[in-house]
């Protein structure tokens, strides 16, 4: 396909979601132009790591032959553990469900991925442009025009918001408070550090790659991130979620402004009654292992419809949600997979621009909706979220119950 500001698809955000829709049309050689405000690859952490089990046809379909293995961005890479993820009531012990553990092909396979090897993966040529701060657009009958902080421009056929949960661009396609996402009824204290073997060993008895734990009022996924062979170490983190209701805006500043030690304690007083065995995750991470300042939960609920035109979003610019159902990057993929499709046979077929999105738009806001109202359900209904996809995946062989001694 011939390069032209007639066909060209502009991404602003190099997040997941941005990257991995550069990739799909890079293979199916839709013309593109990414730009990021970062200033490199690494500029900022990238978060830990995430769960892709419905989108993994998608990526298998349409990702370039030269990205690579994209088992390498597991975060059991190097060892011979297949990734798997398992529920556990937090004070009692019981094991609710366990899935994954099986290779790649196997009904029920999963793909525990890690962000910053996701993020290396899926930079590998792409082309990403980088210092790009977009202020605003400008859209008319021929095409859009991004404006940046530098004071360049870009024109394309089609502006993509792929910017995260804070969007400009969402900002301005959907205007006032409308495009304004909405604290969650949780808030989260986080924590990371490295695990020895007396204290990975258990959790790895338990599930592989993730443990998500409920009780009342609180949620908790405990998960490996990295592996380190030559040391023996597995780099893990754990998100800490409890429920705030109206109090949780309130919780979430006070939380954002509290040392480390506050938060320690914190994560001590809601995991009081919890197994030993998750206990001494916390503690051994200690003081000097929390997250300040906490993630922020929050949601945006995506409308009904968008503005008719030149101008999209995808992943949590469209759809932001709670991490309680594994949603986030899965759909993210998805509506990357589903732009890709649609763009490519309208090119083919001759429709035009504004209907081609609108068909995107279709597909993607109530899946999006749907996403993130399940997301909040399961954070107060867990064990139904986990029956629903156990149904969809299917069981791990061979299941073991723990010893919480």
């Amino acid at each position: 396909m011939t390069t032209n500001d007639n066909n060209k698809v502009l991404i602003v955000g190099a997040g997941p979601g941005g990257l991995l829709l550069a990739q799909f049309l890079r293979g199916q050689g839709i013309p593109y132009e990414i730009f990021e405000r970062d200033e490199k690859l690494d500029s900022r952490a990238q978060g830990w790591a995430v769960a892709l089990i419905a989108c993994l046809p998608d990526m298998y379909e349409l990702l370039p032959k030269d990205i690579g293995d994209l088992e390498w961005v597991s975060v059991n890479h190097g060892n011979e553990d297949n990734d798997s993820m398992a529920l556990y009531d937090g004070t009692t012990g019981e094991l609710h469900w366990k899935f994954g553990g099986v290779a790649k092909g196997k009904q029920g396979y999963l793909l525990r991925a890690s962000r910053t090897k996701m993020r290396q993966l899926f930079w590998k040529n792409a082309g990403v442009v980088t210092g790009k701060e977009v202020t605003h657009y400008e859209e008319d009958d021929a095409g859009v025009t991004i404006f940046f902080k530098d004071g360049s421009t870009a024109r394309g056929a089609i502006l993509v918001g792929a910017d995260g949960a804070r969007s400009r661009v969402r900002a301005q396609l959907l205007q006032g408070d409308n495009a304004k996402p909405e604290p969650s009824a949780y808030v989260a204290v986080c924590g990371e550090g490295e695990l020895p073997p007396e204290i990975y060993t258990p959790l790895r008895d338990m599930a592989t790659s993730a443990i998500l734990t409920n009780a009342p009022y609180r949620r908790c996924i405990f998960g490996q991130h990295a592996f380190i062979p030559e040391k023996d170490i597995r780099k893990f983190y754990y998100i800490l979620g409890y429920r705030a209701d109206e109090k949780s805006a309130e919780e979430t500043n006070q939380l954002a402004s509290a040392s480390r030690e506050e938060l320690f304690a914190k994560a001590t007083e809601l995991t009081k009654d919890w197994q030993p065995i998750l206990r001494n995750v916390i503690q051994h991470m200690g003081p000097q292992g929390m997250y300040a300042p906490p993630i922020k939960f929050q949601e945006f609920v995506p409308p009904e419809t968008l503005p008719r035109g030149r101008v999209t979003i995808l992943g949590d610019a469209a759809h932001t949600m709670i991490p309680f159902r594994g949603a986030g990057a899965n759909t993210a993929f998805r509506d990357a997979a589903d732009l890709t499709r649609i763009l490519r046979d309208s090119y083919k077929q001759g429709l035009d621009t504004p209907s081609a999105l609108e068909e995107y738009a279709k597909v993607m806001l109530p899946r999006g909706r749907t996403m993130v109202l399940e997301s909040r359900a399961a954070g107060q209904d867990t064990k139904g979220f986990m029956r629903n996809l156990r149904d969809t995946i299917g069981p791990i062989p061979d299941t073991v119950n723990p010893t919480w001694d």
